[in-house]
């Protein structure tokens, strides 16, 4: 992954008196994850400034209160403010507000969602010192870009009424390597492995062009390396190929289109051939993939890496739950912008760790029950569109099946398509 600024801005509104008025701004961006985040509000004007509170909601729900109750009994006007986490000083509480740009700031009293009219009562609003303790980035910071994000502005006191000429959010992302993108066009692309162990890559433009069709690499390396994975190891937006030599030697091509622009050993050392990479993710929100592997006893581990080099490894999570589970692909659960990891035991129970880089923050077993060892978890991916992974099945009868998943909490799910293929066809990816 790469990171790239951004800016959506929305016109503006009038104020309610000793009411709320609402606005909705559209993001319409995919792939990507939020890195920094601030609002901008062009043209504020108002009478009696500690009237107002604003808050941010993202479109997944979560609510930020980034401005409550400051400047007195001090006007606005037409004053242009930028919001955000560098912002030098908080608001002030007992003077003028001129434009510029400040911290996020709450002062007493504390609004609910029962303070803002017209806000769903399950929405979390979280609060900014000194009021609270949330910044933007530690509330929507991993999240999704896009959707709908709405701004809430309470006139909370009768008599005194202002407006908004526009509003705007920006900020910092981080752009998501669509799978085996390895130009960086945004279209996925083809890899493939012959039996004698050369690489090649259909660069694709659509689902049937291709722009390029052949033989990657300065040499083969042979049957005894397999491609393993793909990901974005240097954070250059392509994606790169990750190899392993049957001795358990792994290594990193980092690509750009058909070009390999270096190769080699990944990491300090060989851990052997009883230890198999078994996915890439970005376990630490850094942009750059990372290898999960599993050791022949279970256990597993991740190297968190930047391009060749490991920054960190060790075995991943609390405790090693045996050969008996396998870990069966990575994905984002919940929403943080870290990879998690599936996993599914012999008995045919998938289970989820949701992880911050080698650290499990909550594990479990998911869905409202154990489809048995004649279903098997295939792979990942976000099949509703909600920036969250699901899971892919198929059971030995070759009927697909997926589960939409909040973290560890199971949504729904049911047999997928419209007919089931038969046991000659396999789920890939």
């Amino acid at each position: 992954m790469a990171s790239t600024t951004f800016s959506v801005t929305k016109g503006g509104f009038t104020f309610l008196d000793n009411a709320t008025a609402s606005d909705v701004l559209n993001a319409n961006f995919s792939w990507v994850r939020l890195l920094d985040l601030r609002v901008v509000l062009f043209g504020l004007t108002h009478s009696f400034a500690s009237d107002l509170d604003f808050l941010l909601v993202a479109p997944s729900g979560v609510g930020f209160e980034f401005w409550s109750d400051a400047g007195a009994a001090f006007s606005i006007t037409n004053g242009n403010f930028t919001i955000a986490d560098s912002g030098a000083s908080p608001l002030p509480i007992n003077a003028a507000i001129p434009s510029g740009t400040y911290r996020p700031t709450d002062y007493t009293p504390t609004e609910a969602s029962s303070n803002w009219g017209g806000l769903a009562p399950n929405v979390t609003i979280n609060h900014p010192a000194p009021n609270g303790t949330a910044t933007f980035n530690a509330v929507f910071g991993g999240m999704s870009l896009g959707g709908n994000w709405s701004l809430y502005v309470r006139d909370d006191v009768s008599l005194d009424v202002g407006s908004l000429e526009g509003w705007a959010i920006s900020g910092t992302v981080a752009l998501i390597v669509k799978p085996s993108d390895f130009n960086g066009n945004r279209f996925s692309d083809i890899l493939w492995q012959n039996s004698d162990g050369t690489p090649a890559i259909w660069l694709m433009n659509s689902a049937t062009n291709t722009a390029f069709v052949g033989v990657v690499g300065p040499f083969n390396p042979g049957p005894s390396w397999q491609i393993k994975e793909h990901g974005d190891f240097n954070g250059d937006a392509k994606s790169d190929i990750l190899w392993q030599n049957s001795d358990g030697t792994p290594a990193i091509w980092l690509m750009d289109g058909t070009s390999v622009l270096t190769n080699g050993p990944a990491g300090p050392f060989n851990p052997g051939a009883s230890w198999q990479i078994k996915a890439t993710g970005d376990f630490n929100f850094d942009t750059k993939a990372d290898i999960l592997w599993q050791g022949a006893d279970g256990t597993p581990a991740i190297w968190l890496m930047d391009g060749l080099t490991v920054l960190t490894n060790g075995p991943a999570g609390a405790f090693n739950p045996g050969p008996s589970w396998q870990i069966k692909g990575t994905g984002d659960f919940n929403k943080d912008g870290m990879s998690d990891i599936l996993w599914q035991g012999a008995d045919g129970t998938p289970a989820i760790w949701l992880m911050n880089g080698i650290n499990a923050v909550a594990v479990g077993a998911v869905g409202p029950f154990n489809p048995g060892p004649s279903w098997h978890v295939q792979g990942t991916g976000d099949y509703n569109g909600d920036g969250r992974s699901d899971i892919l099945w198929q059971s030995d009868d070759g009927t697909p099946a997926i589960w939409l998943m909040d973290g560890l909490t199971f949504l729904s799910g049911g047999a997928a398509g419209s007919f089931n293929p038969g046991q000659d066809w396999h789920v890939i990816a």
